[in-house]
């Protein structure tokens, strides 16, 4: 940060109102600023910490400074929480932060602006002492933002240069569903999945898919567009597609799906076009979460509690030795087998 002007070190810290003079907004703008910084234009937010950043301001100190010592505070921002997958893994951050009595603060991110506002407002701010970033791509402008704003980064699903990280292998994930479905004998495999349509957000679907297809394609097995749906996140939308692959007349003899709800969607339609699982359609779904297990169905284990648990740990880790080195860790995937499958030969 810039050097504190010498009028206002004679005068002692500045306050909310200089900010806001030197901004020209109201506090009330400053104010939404650091709290919402969402519901301010993006020029007007910017000339705000711009002003920031120049007086060396900050917000409320005493009051900061006494709630730091008395309430520890993590961050998750994330895309999609309502997904299953997303509140298993929150179940298994809670468990690790609540034992060490820490708050956890949710930011539910749906745009670039979004979350380029809420990383303003959390490096200005001082409100945390570090964040979890779920299942999202960090580019190296917002990862340096939070490292000069000392605001320690855990990355979920994939990793950020400099940063803290718990990976999966998603490409890994589709080979796995492939290879296990093949040797179920299935051979005219379907695929179900939810495109990726946030640029911040990690194409997990996308690298399920590759794994998918190149591992059948080894097998000189190709999947016919009919077999074939990436669209929104949307459950009619889904229904559609998948009801319209299933009556095809050469449907599928396998689907494999990039989510354990979707995967529970085919098992639906499929049961009211009078499909029989395993024996004529075969389903593995992908997550393994808590619903998958009283639905039998087959799915791709990425471990979602344990790796909510993992990053949460690593991150306390880092705040407890700050100069430790950069650690990457990689949760195994497994095929959990279950009966929407046939019994797969060894």
């Amino acid at each position: 940060m810039k050097a504190v002007s010498e009028e206002h070190m004679a005068i002692g810290q500045p306050t909310i109102y200089d900010v806001a003079k030197k901004a020209k907004v109201s506090t009330a703008t400053v104010s939404r600023v650091l709290n919402a910084p969402s519901l301010v234009q993006l020029e007007t937010r910017r000339r705000v910490l711009g002003a920031i950043e120049e007086l060396n301001f900050v917000p409320r100190a005493d009051a900061v400074a006494k709630a730091r010592r008395q309430y520890k505070r993590i961050g998750v921002i994330a895309p999609f929480f309502t997904e299953p997958s997303f509140m298993e893994r929150l179940k298994g951050i809670s468990r690790v932060l609540s034992s060490q009595h820490y708050e956890l603060v949710i930011y539910a991110v749906q745009s670039s602006e979004e979350l380029q506002g809420y990383l303003d407002m959390l490096c200005t701010s001082k409100r945390l002492d570090g964040l979890i970033s779920l299942c999202m791509h960090l580019d190296a402008s917002l990862v340096e933002k939070l490292s000069l704003g000392d605001l320690p980064l855990c990355c979920v699903e994939t990793s950020a240069e400099g940063c803290d990280a718990v990976v999966i292998d998603n490409q890994e994930g589709g080979r796995m569903a492939a290879r296990f479905l093949y040797a179920c004998g299935c051979r005219i495999p379907g695929f179900i999945g939810e495109k990726s349509t946030l640029h911040f957000t990690v194409h997990s679907t996308e690298e399920r898919l590759e794994g998918y297809t190149a591992y059948f394609k080894e097998k000189s097995i190709g999947i016919e567009d009919s077999h074939l749906w990436l669209g929104e996140n949307d459950r009619q939308l889904a229904a559609k597609a998948i009801l319209a692959m299933l009556k095809h007349p050469q449907r599928p003899d396998c689907i494999f799906t990039s989510s354990d709800t979707l995967a529970i969607q085919v098992i639906q339609c499929a049961a009211h076009l009078g499909i029989t699982i395993p024996e004529e359609l075969n389903v593995v779904g992908f997550d393994d979460i808590e619903m998958a297990r009283f639905v039998n169905l087959s799915t791709v284990d990425q471990r979602l509690v344990a790796s909510g648990e993992m990053a949460a740990q690593t991150l306390l880790d880092r705040l407890r030795n700050p100069g430790r080195p950069v650690c990457t860790k990689v949760i195994e995937l497994k095929l959990s087998e279950r009966g929407s499958t046939a019994q797969h030969r060894p």
